[in-house]
This record gives structure tokens, C-alpha cells and sequence, in this order.
């Protein structure tokens, strides 16, 4: 891991610094942004972007995997006037050059996959090709649609099946998502700290639009299992699991978000357990309650901002009752729900298109269910080939839980992520026509859950 740190931190010192002594040399190229640290950091990605692309790197997963998550953040800074949503290519550009050289991998080298996936990698494509075409919402999304369904995830599936070849395939893996999963943290914890700033805004400017952390929630579901796994082969994983956990404990925290308290902390507890003994599993959930017991204080003490945002999100839940009643009516998510129901009915066959969701509900980007979501945009059709996929990848992972108890981490993780994304909201792939964000991370993590499932089961236990 100290190596994979210094060989990417080493490549990101480089490029920003490059790039500031060109900004330095051309002040022109200032134009492109409000401000010099923000056209220096932007600039300073792309350029990370080529340069880890390019170079021959015994860390090539790393940077291949690390482009979609750092992009979540690049978005953030490119506020400055340009096209905005999923047709601007200043935004994909990340995602261009990445697909590039996957291209480039796969003409080199076979991908290795089964008649079954080269079924899916074929299905996949014409099945979103046609929910793309008939989208009202297409001008709006096409661009988006092409480069990050039609493009991306295919690419990278067929790549991780390349790679998951290799009997340190899964080591790799751990180590590289275990890296992000930090990265993710630390950059979760600035935005949150940032957009507290923004006191007297509304509850989504406070804790959706600055952190976005419903989306980001679902992706520390997916990245956990691998960063605990490395922890278990470190040479100290009570020490680094400790870490980790509290890593996670404080992103749950600070998310501010209701879902992530309901179903992320159990989630949590659930897979200490699973890649602990009981004695540690008990250490962590003391800590947690005592922590939990004095969040609110705490946050008063260190970022009065934070703490007032905690008691938006959370006031409406002191009275009693059902938690995930009260979580349904505080967000309207019933509603909105209701919405993509009453536009199934419309079209319930193949829906109405990706994307039109945003355009035919009541303006936001999914439905808040991905179940509901799908079916607005899909229809049946859709949703039946979704869940194959889903009881494939379910399949495939269950079949490692007989290789060791913490195996049982990979099928726990999924299913906490559905649960997460059929009650919190869709994080599936982001193409919305006005939105800073655009990503497909977790398509991109699943895939990796079922690479490294075919690996471990290849290989066996000599690496587990």
C-alpha cells in the first residue's frame, strides 16, 4: 500500500505541478476557470488522467479504477461556464481517455470471457442502446448515455475479466479499492465540511447538492468488503480495521443522511462481525454507541454549522415510531414513487427511456427506488433483464462464501446495497441532462464484486 501511495501521490504532485507552471507561463489559460487553484486542479486531473494511462505502471489497476471516483470530485470544481450535464464532453473527457485505453488493452490482449458473457456484454448494449433512442429526455442525455452505458461499463467488464485472470488479481483489487475507499472518505469529509458553510440554505443545498452523500453512501457499501479484506491481511488488522471503521462510522455521522444511520450502521456492525471475532465486534460497537451517544456535542464543539445541519436532517425523527415509516414521509419519497408507478402504467412494456425519468417526473433524476426508477424508464423488459443480472452476480458471489466465513462479506454487501438503493435512491448509473455529477462508479464496483469472486474461486484460498 506505501508504494501504491507514493507511485500515485508522486503522478498527482507531477501533473499539478506541471500544469501550474504552465498556468504560471500562460495566464490565458486561466480563463478556463474562476479561479487559478480550481483551472490547476482541474487541468492537473486530466493530466493524471493521461500520464497514469500512458505510462507502463505495476499499479495500472489503481489508476484504471481511481479515474470514475476522483471524476465524482472533479465535477465539484468545474463550476465555471460551460455546457453542464451529461452532453458535455469537458465532463467526460475523464471517462474518453480511460475508455481509450481500454481499447488499447483489448486489442493487445484476449479478454478471456465465456459465451455467457460475451450473451451479456451483447445484451447489455442493444437492450440500452434502444432504452436510450426512445428517450424524450435525449438531447439532454445522449452524449452521457453513449460514453458511460453504452461505453464504459461494457469496456470495463470486459478488462477486469482480462485482468481477473491473474492469480494477484484479487490482492490488486483489494489494495487499490482499499485506497479509494480512503480517498473517498477524506474527500467526503471536505465536502460536507464546505457545504456547511451554506447555514441557511435549504436541506438539499445543505446535504444533497454540496456532498451528494446519497449517492456516495452506496458506494462505501461496495468498496467496504475490500478494504476490510485488505485490513484482514495486513500485519496489523486489528490496528487498521479499527481505522477503517472508524473512517466509515464518521462518514456515516457526517453524511447527515437518515438512510445511511438506518441501514448503513447495522450494515457495519454486521460486517466487523464477519471479519472479526465476537470480542472485537463488541469493542467496535461500544465505541460506536459512545460516539453516536455524543455526536450531537460534539459537533457543536468543533463546527456549530455541522451540528446545525445534523438537526435538520434529524429532528423530524425524536418523536417515536417506525423509523423507516417516518423516513418515507419525511423525504416524500412515496410520492415521488407513486410518480414512477403512474408512468409504468403509461408504457409498462419497455417504459419510456433512459433518462426520461427527469424529464417526465417531478424533475429529479431517479425516483428514489431503483425498482421504480427502472420501471418508469424500462419497463418490464428492463426490469427483468436488471434482476437477472442482479441474481447472477448474487449467484456468483454466493458461491465464494464456501471458500471462508469472510467471504461472506461480498454477498452481504450486495444485498446491503440493494437495500440501500430500492429504499434510499437509485445509485446506479448517473446521467441526468443538469447535474454536476455524472458517473457510473457503481455499475463499475459491481463488476468488480464478480471479477474478484471468479478469481478467488479460481485461484482458491492460497491468496484468502
Amino acid at each position: 500500500m506505501v508504494r501504491l501511495i507514493i507511485a500515485a501521490g508522486t503522478m498527482a504532485a507531477i501533473c499539478v505541478g506541471v500544469v501550474w507552471i504552465a498556468t504560471m507561463a500562460f495566464s490565458s489559460l486561466l480563463i478556463f476557470g474562476e479561479s487559478t487553484i480550481q483551472t490547476v486542479l482541474v487541468f492537473g486531473f486530466y493530466a493524471y488522467c493521461i500520464l497514469t494511462l500512458v505510462i507502463p505502471s505495476e499499479h495500472k489497476l489503481f489508476y484504471v479504477l481511481s479515474i470514475p471516483i476522483l471524476t465524482q470530485f472533479l465535477h465539484l470544481f468545474q463550476k465555471y461556464d460551460f455546457p453542464p450535464g451529461a452532453n458535455s464532453l469537458w465532463r467526460l473527457l475523464p471517462f474518453i481517455l480511460v475508455d481509450l485505453h481500454i481499447i488499447s488493452q483489448l486489442i493487445r490482449f484476449k479478454t478471456g470471457l465465456t459465451a455467457k458473457e460475451k450473451s451479456v456484454v451483447a445484451s447489455w448494449i442493444a437492450l440500452n442502446f434502444l432504452s436510450v433512442i426512445i428517450s424524450p429526455n435525449l438531447p439532454g442525455i445522449i452524449t452521457g448515455a453513449f460514453v458511460l452505458i453504452l461505453s464504459t461499463i461494457p469496456l470495463y467488464f470486459c478488462y477486469l475479466n482480462m485482468y481477473s485472470d491473474s492469480p494477484s488479481f484479487s490482492m490488486d483489487l483489494e489494495r487499490s479499492l482499499c485506497l479509494l475507499f480512503v480517498i473517498l472518505a477524506f474527500g467526503t469529509f471536505g465536502l460536507v465540511f464546505f457545504g456547511a458553510q451554506y447555514k441557511e440554505a435549504s436541506n438539499l443545498l445543505v446535504t444533497r447538492n454540496i456532498s451528494d452523500t446519497n449517492v456516495t453512501m452506496a458506494y462505501f457499501i461496495l468498496l467496504w468488503p475490500f478494504a476490510l479484506r485488505y485490513a484482514g491481511r495486513s500485519g496489523h488488522p486489528f490496528l487498521l480495521t479499527s481505522l477503517l471503521a472508524l473512517l466509515f462510522l464518521g462518514v456515516v455521522m457526517l453524511s447527515f443522511s437518515r438512510g445511511a444511520v438506518f441501514i448503513v450502521l447495522p450494515y457495519l456492525l454486521a460486517t466487523l462481525l464477519l471479519a472479526s471475532n465476537l470480542k472485537r465486534s463488541l469493542w467496535f460497537a461500544a465505541v460506536g454507541i459512545l460516539l453516536n451517544a455524543g455526536f450531537d456535542d460534539l459537533l457543536q464543539r468543533i463546527n456549530a454549522d455541522l451540528a446545525y445541519s445534523w438537526q435538520l436532517r434529524f429532528a423530524d425523527f425524536q418523536a417515536a415510531g417506525p423509523a423507516f415509516q417516518k423516513l418515507g414521509e419525511a423525504s416524500g419519497r412515496a410520492e415521488i414513487r407513486n410518480l414512477g408507478y403512474k408512468l409504468f402504467l403509461e408504457n409498462p412494456l419497455y417504459g419510456h427511456g433512459t433518462g426520461s425519468f427527469e424529464l417526465l417526473g417531478p424533475g429529479y433524476r431517479e425516483a428514489h427506488s431503483m425498482l421504480f426508477t427502472i420501471l418508469a424508464e424500462q419497463g418490464l423488459i428492463g426490469v427483468l433483464y436488471l434482476y437477472a443480472l442482479f441474481t447472477g452476480l448474487g449467484y456468483c458471489l454466493s458461491k465464494t462464501t464456501g471458500l471462508g466465513r469472510h467471504y461472506l462479506l461480498l454477498p452481504v454487501a450486495f444485498c446491503a446495497y440493494l437495500l440501500f438503493v430500492h429504499s434510499v435512491g437509485s445509485v446506479w448509473v448517473i446521467i441526468p441532462a443538469k447535474s454536476l455529477t455524472i458517473n457510473c462508479i457503481a455499475p463499475l464496483l459491481l463488476i468488480c464484486m464478480y471479477c474478484y469472486s471468479k478469481s478467488i474461486c479460481k485461484h482458491g484460498v492460497a491468496h484468502g
